[in-house]
This record gives structure tokens, sequence and C-alpha cells, in this order.
């Protein structure tokens, strides 16, 4: 008998409501959307019900809200996860009639994530299900295991499989086989996942939080900081930006603002951030700091979440008696890829700190490691330069071992001294898929005075994904210590007479 096949993730999406006939296309569309996969029954059912735009947009915010697994910061880190998940399965997935997105291996992968295991089973091969019709038997086949825990090493009786089977041989659609009794408990897995998602199930109204954790957002009244005329900056004051690294999804604007000993000290921060074209805000924030002592002066820093894109960062530092410094700093940060491995900016300095008490994501923080970055590049003889990258998703050797190489070459004047050629590094796992990887550089045996050039080069060696940086410096003349005075001899009493 042969068998008609619908696939699943279709049928759940074509579900339509003709209540929501004065919604506008985008959002009648939205449930037949990938992210239709995440809805409740109560939620596909309340949706149905919505009669205008507003109101359809007011539910989506609060339903992306109630999937936030940190409601105190401004990213939903979960929303960034389900993007790239999204894009993953749409350019492994898609063929000529659907996104990959929408087919049954786009719905496993976006409900539950990357399976520990995949099996392609070759048209015609037997089969483990024997009263499978001969029409399924002469198409290929994928097998993904999941364990319930989701947790590796995969013990009996917790493994789960879905078995996605072309519906014609060479059409590579691969759906979800109701007929296939090993998809028993696959079928269960995905109707329970929806709920399971939803982590803020009570939420009734979306929070209003500052870009910064634990922050409100920035009043007009304190925003008013960025328009006073002239701006204060103090003579010496630097501020850096850079592309920074939060987690596999999310990768931030870190800042550094160094102010000199002979500014203010600063006790509050007002910040926004704004898109570079257009001059849309992202977010905004109004924050007690504390200074980082550094030498010649004070630093700030921030990690700003905000998705990738080229921005424009208005920050303020102020004091009881006003602001101490207000600039506006151009900021780029990276597009997280759907796959395969990224490396960051090379990040440096003079100083690499113990800081035991950060988390992923602070700026300028590499799991434990605090470097502090060397605004007018002048080292002490008695420093190290420390260079370090961040590396999502490394590829793996034999022995499950990044596979990441680096070269380093040193110039002066232009012209190349010294060069080390491509060679593995060892890296500290930091968590899941994210590792650093970095070296230090001894200034001791340099020049004094002569300005260098050291270029570094990360990449990683199977898909020769690669990151350069260049690191300038100079190597000071130390001055000497002041001769200690020399203390007055005790005056001895004079004699009675």
């Amino acid at each position: 008998m042969r068998r008609t096949f619908v696939p699943l993730a279709l049928v759940a999406l074509l579900v339509a409501s003709a209540a929501s006939a004065e919604l506008s296309q985008k959002y009648k569309d939205w449930p037949n959307s990938p992210t239709g996969f995440l809805l409740t029954p109560s939620e596909r059912k309340a949706y149905a019900q919505l009669q205008n735009d507003a109101e359809a947009q007011a539910f989506i915010d609060l339903f992306w809200a109630k999937r936030d697994p940190d409601l105190n910061t401004v990213q939903n880190e979960f929303r960034l996860d389900f993007d790239l998940k999204v894009a993953a399965a749409d350019m492994q997935f898609s063929n000529d009639k659907l996104k990959g997105s929408l087919s049954d291996r786009g719905k496993a992968l976006i409900l539950l994530g990357k399976p520990l295991q995949v099996q392609n089973v070759a048209p015609g091969s037997p089969s483990e299900e024997p009263t499978r019709p001969g029409i399924l038997e002469s198409g290929a086949s994928q097998v993904w295991l999941y364990t319930k825990d989701g947790k590796p090493p995969v013990k009996k009786g917790d493994e789960i499989q879905f078995v996605f089977t072309e519906t014609h041989p060479g059409d590579g659609d691969f759906v979800l086989d109701h007929g296939d009794r090993r998809n028993k408990q696959a079928f269960k897995l995905l109707e329970a996942r929806a709920e399971q998602l939803v982590v803020n199930p009570k939420l009734t109204e979306v929070p209003k939080v500052g870009l910064l954790p634990g922050t409100k957002a920035a009043t007009p009244a304190q925003e008013a900081v960025f328009d006073v005329q002239p701006r204060p900056w103090p003579q010496g004051a630097v501020v850096l930006t850079s592309s920074g690294v939060q987690s596999e999804s999310l990768y931030p604007v870190w800042v550094f603002v160094q102010l000199p000993d002979a500014a203010a000290p600063a006790t509050e921060a007002v910040g926004r951030v704004r898109k570079a074209e257009g001059g849309e805000t992202a977010g905004s924030f109004a924050s007690p700091v504390n200074a980082l002592s550094v030498p010649g002066g004070r630093a700030y820093e921030f990690s700003l979440p905000v998705a990738p894109g080229t921005w424009k960062v208005d920050l303020a530092l102020l004091n009881a008696a006003g602001p101490v410094a207000v600039t506006t700093a151009d900021a780029k940060n990276d597009t997280p890829p759907t796959e395969g491995p990224y490396i960051s900016p090379v990040y440096w300095g003079a100083e690499a700190r113990q800081s035991a008490q950060a988390h992923l994501g602070d700026a300028f923080h590499l799991g434990g490691m605090h470097l502090l970055p060397v605004p007018d590049n002048r080292y002490k003889s008695v420093q190290n330069i420390t260079y370090a990258v961040y590396v999502v998703r490394p590829s793996l050797d034999e022995q499950q071992q990044p596979k990441i190489e680096l070269s380093v070459a040193l110039y002066s004047g232009g012209k190349k001294n010294d060069e080390q050629p491509y060679a593995p590094i060892t890296g500290v796992k930091i968590a899941n898929d994210m590792w650093v990887f970095g070296q230090m550089l001894p200034l001791s045996g340099f020049r004094r005075g002569t300005e260098f050039e050291l270029r570094v080069s990360f990449r990683d060696a199977k898909t020769g994904l690669g990151r350069a940086g260049s690191i300038p410096f100079t190597v000071v003349k130390e001055e000497a210590p002041a001769p200690a005075a020399t203390p007055a001899p005790a005056s001895s009493p004079e004699p009675k007479k």
C-alpha cells in the first residue's frame, strides 16, 4: 500500500485562524514561521483571537520574554540561540520545496539542539523496522540520537531516536516517519518541548531593563548630559572599543575608558548605544561605577549586549559635581556564525590580572583572566605583553583537542626582525565550545625608545579560518628611583655643667 507523507512541521504550521483576519500579513504569517514550533497550545489559541497588529506585537514581545533565561539583561539569550538554529537549519536542510527551518529536521534542531549522533542510512539498506513499506526502504534515511537528559554518555533506555526518511529516493526531504516505531518517543518529546522552554510562565509584562545587567534604562533627563556643550573631556583621556564574546551566540561591544590622574573620579555612568546609520537607539543605561586603578589614571569598562552591527556609543562619566567626561565612540561587533569556528579579535595588555569574580562577557575578560589595554602602547622592560583570542567551536583532532595554530612576526621601522611560522598552540576551555588561546611576549630584551609592531595570527588548522592582530609597542626608559635622603645624625645632649 502506497503511503502519502505530509511533513510533520508543515502540519503544525498550517493551522490558521479566521479570527486573525484583521492582522496584517506580517502578523498573520508569524505562527506559520519557525517561531510557531515554540507556541504552546494555549498560546496558539490566544494568538488566534488577536484583533490588530498592536495586540499581536505585544503578544510577541511577551512571548519571547517568557522564554528569556535572564530577565535582568536587555538581550534575550534564548532568542539569539533560536535565530542561530533557524539560520543553521536553513543552510543545512533547505530544498526546492521547503525552507530547512520549516522541515522536520529543522524542527528537531530548533527545539532540541544538535543531536549527539547522526547516522546516515543509504537507500535499500536493511531496516530495523520490517513493517515499513518498500517505498520507504528505497529512500535514504537519517537517524538522530538524543538522550533524555541531553548529555552523554548514552545509557541504555535513555536514548531517543529520530528517524527521518526521504519520501522518494533523491528527494532529500527527510520527513519524520509516523510509520517507524522508533519514532514513538521522538513524537512525545517534540510534543512536550514547547511547554518545557517556557521559563517565565507567570510573566504578564515585558521588563524594562538597561543595557547593563541589573540597571534601568536611562531617563530623558539623564540622557540630556550628551547634549552638554562643550562636552568635558580631560586631556589625556582615551576610549577604546572592541567586539567581545559572551557566549556562542552573543558578541557584545566592549568599551574601555581611561581618565588621567588629574581628572576627578567618576561615581556614575550614563550610556546609550545608537545605530551608526539612522541613529535609532538600541538601548541605554544609568549605573554606579567603580574605577580600576591603572598606571597613570583610572579606567572604567563596559560590556554592552547589542545586536551585531556598527554603532555609536554615547558615554558620560559623572560625579556629584556633574559630568567628568562625555564622549561618543564608534564601535562594531561581530555577527555570530551559524556553524563552524569563530575567532574573536585579538585582545592584549600589559597586565593579566586574576579575576575570579568575573562573569562571561565582562569587558576584556577571558575566563578568569582580565587583560587591561594599554592605550598609549608604552611599556616597561619588566612587563610582558599578553595577547589572546576567544575561539568558539574550534575544529577538533582525533583526541578531541582544538586544532588552533599561531604565527608571530616582529617589525620595527617597517622591517621584519623575526618571524615564527604557524605552530600548534594549547588553549583553555572556558565553557561549552568556548576556548581561550594566548601567549606572552617578555619585553626585557627590547631596545628602549624603539617603536615595534607585533603581528600575531591565529587560525583554525582544519578550516583555515584566521584572525590577525597588530600590536604596536614601545619600551620606555624607566626612571631611576630618587635616592633616599640621608637621615641627619641624632644630636647628643650637652653635658650638664
